[in-house]
């Protein structure tokens, strides 16, 4: 169907779980070069050291935030950078972390939990990692407030921004760190055969789908978009057999920040949704008992691995997954639709234009400003979204526990990103990995910042 990386490590997802893992064998340190980096807020070289001390950054680099002192400041030379001088990878023993949520972000987390070699998160003291579900973004909100997960993934963060409604009762909100961890793309879906992948379909007409009013892949309002009845491909359309012709619409079944992605790039790119339609919350189905009110019928599915399976057994389907699991072996088989950018142009997903929409989506991300749905530019891919880790801001309930957590989170959004390209996703730029560094420096035992403890 399409030339595409494939993942043994994404093959994998809610397949196994992880056990403690080995030390890395680190080579002995010399007089060796490195550059030293604040904590926050910039990033910026500070100086070039040859030695294997660790850098103490000057009370003015943290001036203005009463939490941050001097000392606090004082660092790894190569935090986040994955070498023997990595303070992330310095840890308390015996462990156990417990992290739930996104079906989305899975590939790679599972991927930066247990990978091979020094391409994931290797500490120093083995860490017992609990089976990562892919259960859901609800899920991973829910868990992480309820004391239940260590670290939540949601494809949104924790607001009442843009209908969200992912606020889980009686939480608030600054109780808790939440940082942007990744950054991919998901596509519209649909299972017809390799001869007619790549359909166009708008958003108006999606849209129509999910709404009932559009229930086969003849309707004319599909057949013109590509091409017409005497077209190539309008041929084939009609041709189909009626009971594959029949559209069969794949909805997510339980909380999903996959679904609110896509609610949130029909929303905006038809400028609202179909009369008696709600944009709902995060955690809202989109059709049947407690949906939004879209009038198609609807199967549901579990996550992400449940829907991709699900477009490559389903003849006449149609669904939304992530890019990721574009990449698993066995479901190359799954046709992707071109879809319009901002500009009007129809457009494939791929690598290049998610990274064009990871560009378009700029540095001013917070838990209220998160959409990075239908940018303008062209060759801008318009159904992506950043996918969030949510953290308790006070760990002195186990210290042990926090530490680990906070480094990890802090690994995976430095060194952890060099390995997002390979899982399908788009290394985040340096001006949010600063942000995601400042925040988590507000994780604390007591007063005492926990990403900054020493090797």
């Amino acid at each position: 169907m399409k030339k595409m990386l494939k993942s043994s490590v994404a093959a994998a997802v809610a397949l196994i779980g992880f056990s403690g893992v080995a030390a890395p064998a680190f080579a002995t340190s010399t007089a060796v070069k490195h550059t030293c980096y604040p904590l926050y807020p910039t990033g910026t070289k500070v100086k070039a050291v040859t030695s294997t001390a660790t850098c103490t950054v000057s009370a003015s680099v943290v001036a203005g935030d009463a939490a941050l002192t001097a000392s606090a400041a004082t660092f790894g030379a190569a935090i986040g950078m994955n070498t023997s001088l990595d303070s992330d990878l310095s840890i308390p023993s015996g462990v156990s972390l417990n992290a739930e949520g996104s079906s989305f972000i899975q590939p790679l987390v599972m991927a930066l939990q247990s990978g091979t070699g020094t391409s994931y998160w290797n500490p120093t003291n083995s860490v017992t990692w609990s089976t990562y579900l892919g259960s859901g973004s609800g899920t991973g909100r829910t868990n992480v407030t309820s004391g239940t997960s260590n670290i939540g993934f949601s494809d949104q963060p924790m607001t009442t921004s843009r209908n969200a409604g992912t606020v889980p009762s009686g939480v608030t909100t600054s109780d808790y760190v939440q940082i942007p961890a990744a950054f991919g793309g998901a596509v519209v879906a649909y299972d017809l055969g390799s001869a007619l992948n790549n359909l166009k379909l708008s958003a108006a007409v999606i849209a129509n789908i999910y709404n009932g009013t559009v229930t086969s892949w003849a309707d004319a309002s599909i057949v013109n978009l590509n091409g017409g009845n005497t077209s190539k491909i309008g041929k084939k359309l009609i041709a189909l057999s009626s009971s594959v012709k029949t559209i069969k619409v794949l909805q997510r079944s339980a909380s999903s920040g996959t679904t609110f992605a896509f609610v949130d790039y029909l929303n905006t790119a038809n400028s609202g949704l179909p009369t008696g339609v709600t944009a709902g919350a995060s955690g809202a189905v989109m059709g049947g008992l407690g949906g939004r009110g879209w009038g198609a019928s609807m199967t549901g599915e579990a996550n992400n691995g449940a829907m991709a399976n699900a477009l490559v057994t389903t003849p006449g389907a149609i669904g939304y997954v992530e890019y990721s699991y574009l990449l698993i072996p066995g479901n190359s088989a799954i046709d992707t639709a071109m879809l319009q950018d901002a500009a009007g142009a129809y457009i494939k997903p791929s690598i290049k234009t998610i990274q064009a929409a990871a560009t378009a989506a700029g540095t001013n991300i917070t838990p209220d400003a998160f959409s990075t749905v239908y940018l303008a530019g062209a060759n801008v891919w318009p159904f992506a979204t950043f996918s969030w880790a949510i953290i308790k801001k006070d760990q002195s309930a186990n210290a042990s526990k926090g530490q680990a957590a906070v480094k990890f989170l802090d690994w995976m959004v430095h060194a952890g990103q060099n390995f997002a390209a390979g899982q399908g996703f788009i290394a985040l730029p340096t001006a949010i990995k600063n942000y995601d560094r400042k925040q988590l420096m507000s994780v604390v035992n007591g007063t005492q910042p926990l990403l900054t403890l020493a090797n």
